[in-house]
């Protein structure tokens, strides 16, 4: 995989890479938990109907739910098991925090199956574009990554586009679950994203990776050559994953202030959803897991996980407390009832910081400076403090990354990246402004 020049962008910052306790360690079977809580909902639209009755018997991809609305999907048993209620609660990560949603309750579990027991069954190049869109859509998938949204709703969004991106670039530390997806079958994740490809008919198609792992991935590379598609290798710099980044140093597009990646004819995908579409059209495997990553100082042991969509986090962690939902530079600080959806790609129980009072803005200007958004966040932080949400739109603030680098360099130890979060949320009308 070659390294190819690219522009890049003012701002971000080089994070700890902190990895090295699960980057070279292989995929594996979580262990079988105690029960599985199966959100009805996980996209966050209307529950889908259970089909199942306490007390069943299941079957792993038997059908446990129907939707019946088209921001929701249909919900598959990821193990056999026994259903102990149809009416359970799950939390599961949101956009901006946990969701309390119905779930189906599975109890005297099999052991989980082995992740790498992928058999092809079809071949999938002699089959047209519609007839490839059909077999996605017919799959229930969703895509991996907060806000997780039906696949079909992503392709709706992604016909307009002519480039794909598969955004594998994980730059946050900890975190290295796409890293072995694209270590251990990368090859995979290539047709993956050459049948999204197809489907959307895009004229160019992309992976991007941290330069830093390329020695990884050979097999990956060869697939991508077969395929046609441009293999790509970016320095490292946080936040270069943030799809508004990605797509302004690969295309030179510019994503509007609070757009999709899409509103500038970019469609971006991750590798797990790459994944999900080979092993589904491909193997005809239902998306009943993910792989996690466990890691963190207080960890034990630290591993990548093939786990059961439904796991409850407390138990995969080792019941650890407290541990964070995700990578540490947007994380959700876990809660009971907190479960694995799509969007966990990982669970890190790490040495906190001693709490720190913040103290006055001084003007030091290193917000401002290391955004990547190129936002005046210790205005916005005025505007926040003010509750000055109409002049906080005039400065932009919509164009927000989210990626919490301005919290990260504050010497204040001020929150800005939540602050700055919820002048957004005001903006758009979802939530005032509040200390």
């Amino acid at each position: 995989m070659g390294l190819r020049r690219y522009g890049t962008f003012i701002g971000g910052i080089d994070l700890p890479d902190q990895k090295s306790a699960t980057l070279n360690r292989p995929i594996t079977p979580a262990t079988r938990p105690s029960r599985l809580l199966v959100p009805l909902n996980p996209c966050g639209g209307p529950p889908a109907q259970p089909v199942v009755t306490a007390g069943q018997t299941v079957q792993a991809d038997q059908k446990l739910a129907e939707a019946h609305d088209p921001t929701a999907v249909d919900v598959f048993a990821p193990l056999s098991g026994r259903v102990a209620s149809v009416a359970a609660s799950a939390a599961v990560a949101g956009p901006t925090g946990f969701m309390t949603v119905p779930a189906i309750e599975l109890v005297d579990l099999d052991q989980a199956p082995p992740s790498a027991a992928l058999r092809p069954r079809a071949h999938w190049l002699h089959r047209d574009a519609d007839a490839l869109a059909a077999e996605v859509c017919a799959g229930a998938l969703t895509t991996h990554r907060r806000p997780i949204v039906p696949l079909t709703a992503w392709l709706d969004r992604a016909a307009r586009c002519d480039v794909l991106i598969a955004n594998g670039f994980e730059g946050q530390p900890y975190v290295t679950a796409s890293h072995r997806l694209l270590t251990e079958y990368g090859a995979d994740v290539i047709v993956g994203l050459a049948i999204l490809a197809r489907v959307l008919r895009s004229k160019r198609v992309m992976l991007a990776v941290d330069h830093r792992r390329t020695g990884s991935y050979h097999e990956l590379a060869r697939a991508a050559r077969r395929h046609g598609i441009v293999t790509i290798a970016l320095p490292h710099k946080y936040p270069t994953g943030a799809d508004a980044l990605l797509v302004k140093v690969l295309t030179r597009r510019r994503v509007p202030p609070g757009g999709r990646a899409a509103d500038a004819g970019v469609a971006t995908i991750d590798p797990a959803s790459c994944l999900e579409v080979f092993r589904w059209v491909a193997c005809g495997l239902r998306p009943t897991g993910r792989v996690v990553t466990v890691s963190g100082e207080r960890a034990s042991p630290c591993e990548n996980y093939w786990t059961p969509l439904g796991y409850p986090c407390a138990e995969l962690i080792g019941g650890v407390q407290p541990f964070l939902h995700g990578g540490p530079m947007v994380a959700l600080r876990g809660v009971a009832g907190a479960v694995v959806t799509a969007a966990t790609d990982a669970l890190l129980a790490i040495d906190e910081a001693p709490l720190a009072v913040p103290t006055p803005c001084i003007r030091c200007g290193w917000c401002t400076d290391h955004c990547p958004a190129r936002l005046n966040v210790a205005i916005l932080n005025d505007d926040f403090e003010l509750a000055q949400v109409d002049h906080a739109h005039r400065l932009g603030v919509e164009a927000c990354l989210a990626c919490g680098v301005c919290s990260y360099v504050c010497p204040a130890r001020l929150p800005l990246a939540a602050r700055v979060g919820r002048l957004k949320q005001a903006v758009s009308g979802a939530e005032g402004p509040a200390r």
